[in-house]
Order: structure tokens, then sequence, then C-alpha cells
């Protein structure tokens, strides 16, 4: 029988993580799932001991840092993640964002559009795919947009709490995107490992985000409308403004990704980001019953 390789997951403890360390586990991979406790991949000397400690086929680095203070881990962590594999001879799987492009246009993103970022945010996450490419031949990239799950600090959980507890909630309606479930990321992650495994020489950069863009404020009413089918709600109306929240980082307007490429090399097809909303908000209310 075919042996699936070792995975080793950074960010273990995010949303992301979480979910591709669950589902590789359910599909037979070999996983080593690190918090950022466990390893702090700013730290060379420890992302080489443990990659000699546990001599994985493939790193997926799912940590992210959103705030001034964390943002190294986007740039630095991901440039000392790619040097460390390098040397080791592992493969890397680097997950960034649309955030990355300025979000001037109208139409989705292609991985030939040159990064513009707009925030610092995006700005490490750009400096991390450049480190990961300067250093590190054997590498996927994979820019996704808007991720959300039942677990972690995203826009559903944020939402869902305002709604039980205000009557009225202002919601930016001025950014376009594609809301992608951590579990159907999750799912594209590690069909790509499988391919890369069995021969697949598809290094690169790819999009994936879920199907059928939305309007920031146009997935909030879905958030709500699905909240619904199991609680009932304080809120009485989501308020569209033309204005982001304030203490919102610099957001693209659009942030809609083309996903041909990852389709054309890999086969991938674009899940709507509906099925997964449904499956996190039976989740969420079944950990509240």
């Amino acid at each position: 029988m075919f042996e699936l390789p070792l995975i080793l997951v950074t960010g273990a403890d995010g949303q992301l993580g979480y979910d591709t360390a669950a589902l590789a586990q359910e599909d037979g991979f070999q996983i080593v799932a690190l918090s950022h406790a466990g390893l702090d991949i700013c730290d060379p000397a420890a992302v080489a001991a443990a990659l000699a400690e546990h001599r994985p086929a493939y790193v997926v680095n799912a940590v992210a840092g959103f705030d001034d203070g964390n943002l190294a881990v986007n740039s630095t962590g991901a440039a000392v993640l790619a040097q460390a594999c390098a040397d080791a001879g592992i493969a890397l799987v680097q997950v960034s964002c649309a955030e990355v492009f300025d979000g001037l246009d109208e139409a989705p993103y292609s991985e030939e559009y040159h990064p513009a970022p707009v925030s610092a945010y995006g700005s490490s996450k750009a400096a991390g795919e450049e480190a990961v490419r300067a250093v590190l031949p054997r590498h996927v990239i994979l820019r996704t947009g808007w991720l959300f799950s039942a677990r972690g600090d995203n826009i559903v959980r944020q939402l869902l709490e305002q709604a039980r507890r205000q009557e009225e909630v202002e919601v930016c309606d001025l950014l376009m995107g594609s809301p992608t479930a951590t579990m159907d990321l999750a799912r594209v992650v590690l069909a790509i490992i499988k391919q890369l495994d069995s021969g697949s020489e598809g290094w690169g950069t790819y999009h994936y985000a879920g199907g059928e863009p939305i309007s920031w404020f146009g997935f909030c009413e879905a958030v709500i409308a699905a909240a619904r089918q199991y609680e009932d709600l304080r809120l009485e109306r989501l308020l569209p403004v033309q204005r982001a929240p304030a203490g919102w980082r610099a957001m693209p307007l659009n942030t809609q990704l083309d996903c041909s490429r990852i389709r054309g090399t890999f086969g991938v097809h674009q899940r709507t980001w509906r099925t997964g909303l449904m499956q996190a908000m039976r989740t969420l209310h079944a950990w509240d019953s």
C-alpha cells in the first residue's frame, strides 16, 4: 500500500493549520502539528532542530500575523522556514493572500499580476513570498482570500457575536472578494501535496479561493441568514456603509482571485463558499448546544 508522506504543519493552533492537520490525519498522512508556541518560525535554530527531529517531506506554513507586533512571522518567518527547508531538502507549501495586490482592478487577479500591497500586512506577506522564491525551488505559494471557519478570529465568528448583542451592525460595502472555508483550502493543500509526491513538477505560485465572488456586505448577509437557521439573534438590521470600520487595516477594494492556473495544473476546482459557511455554522452551534 502506498504510504503518504510526513507533513509538518506550522501554526497548527490557527484556523487553517488546525483544519489542515485534522484533514491530513483523516486522509492517512503522517502528521506533525506545531503551534506557534511549539515552534517559533522566526528562530533559525529552533526551525532547523524541528526539521532534523521530525524529518518531514513537506512543510505547510499556515502561520499568519495580522498585527504590527507579529508581522515578522509573515516575512522573516517565511524566510527562515524556506532556508531551513532548502538546507534539508524539504518542500514547502507557503500560504499567502490576495492582499499582496492593490485591489484597484475590477477583474479577478491572476498570478501574473505584480504584487502592490496597500497595507503592512500585505507587504509582509509579499516579502515572505519573495524570500521563499529566492532560496527554495521546490515550493508552492498558495494565495487565498477571506478565510473563515468555526474556530479562530474571523468574520463569521466576529459578526455572529455582534449579531447576538446589537440590533444594528454597520458593514463595509466597498470590498469585493472570494470567501474561503479553511477546510476547503486544507483539502486543496493536501490534494497538491499528493500530486507533488506522485511526481508532479507543478512548483510555483497559485491562487485558490471559494467560488462565487461577493461583496463583504453580501457575505455578511449570508452569514446572518445561515445563523438564523440555528438561533434567534438580537440583530434587526445590517447597515451598508461606504467606509471601513475603525481600527481596520487598509484593505484592497478587490481581492477576487483567478483560480484557472491551479485548475489547469492540479485539476483543483473551486467549491462554493456557501457549503463551507453552512458547515462552519453547524459546527459552531454544535459546540454551543
